[in-house]
């Protein structure tokens, strides 16, 4: 028998740490369109929601995260 180990990819480290987090599907919407690049305006196009309730989102995603801006929420999350 032979184990191996092999780091995991950012895709599933992300994924787990989203579930750690407690975040709520749509926060995981907002978020995932965040880390895609997508501005406010575009993030609320997409999801059918105002840019007001994006920044809703976001400050609540920041909160769970604990971080303060976009960028240093996408390192969080992918482990940057």
């Amino acid at each position: 028998m032979a184990v191996t180990m092999n780091p995991a990819l950012a895709t599933d480290v992300a994924e787990v740490l989203l579930l750690a987090y407690g975040l709520t599907p749509r926060e995981r919407d907002v978020l995932a369109r965040v880390v895609a690049g997508l501005p406010s305006r575009a993030i609320a196009t997409e999801l059918h929601i105002t840019v007001a309730t994006v920044q809703d989102h976001l400050k609540s995603v920041f909160a769970k995260t604990g971080v303060r801006s976009r960028s240093a929420l996408v390192a969080t999350i992918l482990g940057l």
